[in-house]
């Protein structure tokens, strides 16, 4: 099934650590259900910090900061609307890549934690309209995640609510309060109350270790610590009003201090390379630090914390005092009991579901007296606090739970009405394409003098290098070129050592009947990988059933992908034009360099002369001169009957890549774990590729076997042969014209060698490109 893409708007990795916890709790309740499925599109506001943050391959980090999505990509979203009926003009504006994003995305989550609230003013309303109606108005659906929304007193808050929350696909409201302001705008039909979405956000393992060794080794840690979360937003908001909330800060931690309470100081929002106030509490945490009075009580972290390890270090506090929301929400899921000092509602909504209404102190009414004090009677009743958060905690996670499952029932009915097949493939049915798989990855092999001599990212080498040094395999039957007398030819061989896999790195492209050496397989004594292209791995498959001894023996099964093979008649031509020898040579690379690279023979003498692969070899193969007539039929690019498939990815976003890299399809469990072996060894670097992406990397070699199906089944037929192959995608005029020269290229170099080896290669390879230009469109 083709890959599921959510877009994420509203929240970021980097900066407010509550906005990461709702990601992360989402993004990994999300892969859980959807697995390998799973594309997350992440519109981020801090685009160069998210990309060093991201802990998932498969998060594409779109830069969406406001100035782009207000001034830029709604206008043209709206001109995106107004021309739906114009293909061109809708063509222009998605070059956007805001809205080329949300375009390909299947639904937004929009994670903003608080939204469409009158004390945030015209600006900041303004940008959560905008937020849910850009991707609306390209046509992708939006649910509102778990926040804080209303009142909604303001006229122009009210109308700009009312406009967009209706349209929404779903709106979780974070508490009753919130509940209540939508429904006193008569906003009830697509509402549900769901706790916040960053309860839910496991622990992690390393964090959890890494806090429990820092604060075993640090005898100021002890059952008497006190948590407190600053926040930036709130001193700004107590400076307008004249409230010293640093001063008042510092006070409240020297009272604690004296009494023997050492303090922690978290900084639950952090930019630690930005002097912006803004989602960045460092510069207030320091500020406070820095006036306390006895330093060593007190521990400040100045750094930017990932929000797994902020909430381990507030799981060692006795109680947490805070100041930010999410540090709220922390401490309630680590079971800590928590004072507010906090601005809105979405404070006191919270609490109300734990029964901890009464332990939130409204901003505007904070002095150093009134927080002591109320902390002071807080911790009176801090063991009947604990008790309620118990009564109630697994009631509030399973609400905090219904945000993704209620999401997941809005993706599984996307899905159900899958979107238009493409032009040429059916992008709602990649297995028709690639075959059954588990994983699809792309990287190379992270030793460069693998990659060297590789036709593209050498990652078969690396895998089998791998594999051979811990005991995964004892071999692997591997195939080279050679030269005799002056003769192209190969040599095939069980490899039991690294450099005998070395020297077989690079593909070979011309026919071999590899199979007639199978008893080399069939004597050697171990397990063994083999690498083939999608025809003999058919054969062998078969010969495996056939043979118990054979499919116990080897263990796995390297394709490569193929679209057609020939006679050597194709490298030995293109030889004799380059004015490239075989006297005196003893080995020919066929590909080595980036993208496309270049051909090169090696000579005895250590020498060694190159020529241009893609204007000599690449334009008679692709021009389908010299090809095997089976090859005219094989619908197999991708080798189906592989545990892992290898070959290039030709896409435009990888020419530039200045490492190229190989793609690989992995069809089964067992194969996958082999494969991230080498990854976690640091054999390979590899991530995801999804679907898509896989069958447009090798588009026209699909085309040709695809598209031109109906083409080949009328020939066949009109020549008295039924073949059987899939023939439901479109074929064109021009996909019929390429078939018709294919075939009539195919006969001619069979029939008339010597008028086509007069023929200037030049004059081939433009042939070749206008063939290649027939299957693109």
């Amino acid at each position: 099934m083709r890959e599921i893409v959510v877009a994420i708007t509203a929240a970021s990795y980097s900066g407010n650590k509550g906005a990461a916890a709702m990601l992360q709790s989402s993004i990994k309740q999300l892969y859980d259900k959807y697995g390998e499925r799973l594309e997350i599109n992440l519109m981020s506001v801090y685009p160069g910090e998210d990309k060093e943050q991201i802990p998932y391959d498969f998060i594409n980090i779109v830069s969406c900061k406001p100035e782009q999505l207000l001034f830029v990509a709604f206008p043209m979203a709206v001109l995106y609307k107004i021309f739906s009926w114009c293909p061109p003009i809708k063509k222009l504006l998605l070059k956007n890549k805001i809205l080329k994003a949300y375009k390909n995305t299947d639904l937004v989550l929009d994670e903003a934690g608080i939204s469409f609230v009158d004390s945030r003013g015209f600006i900041m309303n303004t940008y959560a309209f905008v937020c849910a109606a850009v991707p609306m108005l390209v046509g992708t659906p939006v649910v509102k995640y778990s926040q804080a929304m209303g009142t909604f007193k303001n006229p122009y808050n009210r109308f700009l609510a009312k406009w967009i929350l209706p349209k929404l696909k779903l709106v979780c409201a974070r508490g009753q309060g919130t509940y209540d302001n939508l429904a006193g705008i008569g906003i009830t039909k697509n509402v549900v109350l769901c706790a916040d979405g960053a309860f839910t956000m496991e622990d992690s393992p390393y964090w959890t270790k890494e806090v429990d060794r820092v604060c075993s080794e640090d005898p100021f840690y002890n059952d008497e610590v006190v948590g407190l979360s600053i926040s930036s937003v709130v001193e700004k908001k107590c400076a307008k009003m004249g409230i010293p909330y640093a001063d008042i800060m510092v006070e409240f931690i020297d009272s604690l201090n004296k009494k023997g309470k050492p303090v922690l100081l978290i900084a639950n929002a952090a930019r630690i390379n930005s002097e912006k106030t803004r989602n960045n509490d460092l510069m207030i945490c320091d500020k406070v630090y820095e006036n306390v009075k006895d330093k060593d009580m007190v521990r400040w972290y100045h750094k930017e914390m990932d929000a797994e390890e902020i909430r381990s270090y507030i799981g060692k506090c006795q109680v947490l005092v805070a100041s930010r929301f999410h540090a709220m929400i922390g401490s309630l899921e680590q079971k800590v009991p928590v004072l507010l000092v906090g601005w809105s509602h979405k404070y006191q909504e919270v609490l109300d579901m734990f029964g901890l209404g009464q332990y939130a102190i409204d901003f505007s009414r904070l002095t150093s007296d009134d927080l002591m004090a109320s902390f002071e009677e807080f911790m009176k009743h801090k063991d009947e606090i604990k008790v309620s958060i118990e009564e109630n905690y697994d009631k509030v996670m399973e609400s905090s739970r219904e945000n993704i499952r209620l999401t997941s029932e809005i993706i599984d009915e996307i899905m159900e009405h899958p979107k238009k097949k493409g032009k040429l493939f059916d992008y709602n049915n990649p297995e028709k394409y690639l075959g059954e798989h588990v994983a699809c990855r792309k990287g190379y092999a992270a030793d460069e003098t693998i990659r060297a001599n590789a036709a593209s990212g050498g990652m078969v080498t690396a895998l089998l290098v791998h594999l051979l040094k811990t005991g995964q395999i004892d071999g692997a039957w591997v195939t080279k070129t050679a030269i005799r007398d002056g003769k192209l030819t190969y040599d095939t061989f069980i490899a039991t050592t690294e450099e005998e896999l070395r020297s077989a790195s690079s593909s070979i492209y011309m026919q071999m009947p590899l199979l007639k050496h199978l008893d080399i397989v069939r004597k050697f004594q171990g397990k063994v990988a083999v690498v083939l292209t999608p025809c003999l791995l058919n054969s062998l498959t078969k010969m495996m059933e056939k043979e118990p001894e054979l499919k116990e023996k080897i263990v796995l099964k390297l394709g490569l992908y193929c679209s057609g093979n020939h006679s050597d008649k194709a490298t030995l031509l293109s030889m004799k034009h380059s004015k490239v020898s075989l006297e005196g040579a003893k080995r020919l690379y066929y590909r080595r360099g980036h993208w496309r690279g270049q051909s090169a023979v090696v000579y005895e003498d250590g020498s060694e002369k190159t020529f241009s692969y893609t204007k000599t070899i690449c334009a008679y193969k692709n021009a389908y001169f010299f090809e095997q007539g089976s090859c005219m039929l094989c619908q197999d690019q991708y080798g189906r009957y592989s545990d892992i498939s290898f070959g290039d990815i030709w896409l435009k976003e990888m020419k530039g890549n200045p490492i190229k890299h190989t793609s690989c399809i992995i069809r089964n469990e067992k194969a996958l774990s082999m494969f991230q072996s080498a990854v976690d060894a640091g054999a390979i670097v590899a991530d995801r590729i999804n679907d898509t992406k896989m069958v447009k990397s090798q588009k026209r070699a699909l085309v040709f076997k695809f598209n031109l199906a109906k083409a080949k089944k009328k020939y066949y037929a009109k020549h008295g042969k039924n073949i059987a192959i899939n023939a439901d995608d479109p074929c064109k005029w021009n996909h019929k014209l390429a078939f018709y020269l294919a075939r009539k290229n195919k006969k001619y170099s069979e029939e008339h060698y010597d008028k086509l080896s007069k023929v200037p290669v030049i004059l081939i390879y433009y042939y070749m490109c206008f063939i290649r230009v027939l299957l693109s469109f």
